[in-house]
């Protein structure tokens, strides 16, 4: 997950873990009891600030600190702390000036020259404080901080792309077996109650079959900066899949969106077109335009929340009668646990309306449920997980069954990401899908393996 930063007074500000703050906080203290006798004067304001800051009450810190700052600057144990509480509680200049001052006594205080570089970017100094940070990372630190340093200069890459165009490009190979190319049923016979029951035998080309495939794609996207908290995005995409023998149920979606996003302090809001085209078997199946709106809302470095919506309007070329107008909307959270994996959750509800006339059987309302996690296994390697649920029930009976169709769809896919090499990618995983319905023509399930390889530009 990546975190977007708004303007210089609201940017997120990635914290160290309050054990480190403690230890450091602690050594300082102990330094400056024992140093001279003004030292030990401010020791017990010092114990106090650093209860506070552990309590997380950086305002009552820095109401504590900042009138002995006059008596007491320059004392290394005093300047962090008031760092930190003046940084913690929204005044990032008046931070800067602080650990400046520890910074001139103890050049090699790490975590100092850690606290500056984040109230560098909290103040808007990107480059200061990319400058603080990369020093920091190449000097020996607990490894519990390495982890919060990494996602500040991340941060920073962030905010530095938003301020010029960014182009993007990949292309894309790929292998891999599909256990049912056509989402079709595996039953061979099937008895329509419209008919007394009667049982018919299914044509193999409406049965399950399965084949092995080959994939091509490739996408570009443009990201043009309008303004500091205002941005135009564009891209395409494009893939073919090729079947061996089941050419006939060969697909390939042609995928284009754009739109514009506007930054507000914590909140992005980004609203755009989407239009798409799918072919099967070299025929186009489905057109689909629709417009796209999301805020995304950052509740911390490390932990966002989602509200989109989504209006769509779809056109089957030849085959008008399915045609329909479709709306969802829907939430999310995505958060880093820890310095660890990356857990999101997401849930969606919304209707897809016939257009045609006396086809009730035909538009379905929905409802679902995704969540995943993807954790960073090594510096090459990440593995990812993710599950869905959805219920979808139609609005009208089936013609030759006589029941209103109901779908229950669950599905789950793990794999990994693999750099290989810079820019390329090897993303080998797996893919199931089980379709219940109570029209048994209906049922199925769908397993694909596949490994793609992917060169990034």
């Amino acid at each position: 997950m990546t975190s977007a930063c708004g303007s210089n007074a609201s940017r997120p500000r990635p914290r160290f873990t309050s054990a480190l703050r403690v230890i450091a906080a602690a050594a300082i203290i102990s330094m400056a009891a024992g140093a001279a006798p003004a030292a030990a004067q401010s020791a017990a304001p010092l114990e106090e600030a650093q209860r506070l800051m552990a309590r997380g009450d950086a305002r009552g810190a820095y109401a504590l600190l900042a009138p002995l700052e006059t008596a007491n600057a320059g004392e290394p144990a005093f300047d962090y702390l008031l760092g930190i509480a003046a940084l913690d509680s929204g005044r990032p200049t008046r931070a800067i000036f602080a650990l400046e001052r520890v910074l001139a006594v103890q050049p090699g205080n790490a975590l100092a020259r850690a606290e500056i570089g984040r109230a560098y970017l909290a103040a808007g100094e990107a480059e200061n404080a990319r400058t603080e940070l990369t020093q920091v990372r190449a000097s020996p630190i607990p490894a519990d901080a390495a982890p919060a340093v990494d996602r500040l200069l991340g941060v920073i890459n962030q905010l530095q792309a938003r301020n010029r165009t960014q182009f993007r490009g990949y292309l894309e190979a790929g292998y891999g077996y599909d256990s049912n190319v056509n989402s079709a049923t595996a039953a061979s016979q099937l008895a329509i109650p419209s008919l007394g029951g009667l049982v018919f035998n299914l044509d193999p080309s409406s049965r399950a079959v399965g084949d092995r495939f080959t994939l091509l794609g490739g996408g570009a996207s443009v990201r043009v900066p309008l303004a500091p908290d205002l941005a135009f995005a564009a891209n395409v995409a494009a893939s073919q899949n090729f079947n061996l023998h089941q050419d006939r149920f060969d697909s390939g979606p042609l995928d284009a969106n754009l739109g514009v996003t506007k930054t507000v302090g914590p909140n992005q809001f980004s609203g755009g077109v989407q239009a798409s085209m799918t072919w099967i078997g070299g025929t186009r199946f489905r057109d689909a335009v629709g417009l796209l709106g999301q805020w995304q809302h950052n509740l911390s470095p490390t932990a966002q929340t989602t509200v989109f919506t989504q209006l769509t309007r779809l056109d089957y070329p030849g085959n008008s009668i399915r045609n329909a107008d479709r709306w969802v909307v829907g939430g999310g959270y995505a958060a880093v646990v820890g310095s660890g994996p990356v857990v999101f959750i997401s849930g969606y509800g919304g209707q897809e309306a016939e257009r045609s006339a006396g086809v009730p059987q035909l538009g379905h309302d929905l409802v679902g449920l995704r969540a995943g996690v993807q954790w960073q296994a090594g510096a090459s390697l990440a593995l990812f997980a993710s599950v869905l649920g959805e219920q979808r029930r139609y609005g009208g009976p089936e013609p030759l069954f006589g029941v209103h169709r109901r779908d229950n769809q669950t599905g789950a896919t793990v794999g990994a990401h693999y750099m290989v090499a810079p820019a390329w990618r090897l993303t080998p995983q797996v893919a199931y899908t089980n379709n219940g319905s109570n029209v048994d023509i209906f049922t199925f399930r769908r397993t694909v393996v596949s490994i793609t390889l992917r060169r990034e530009f």
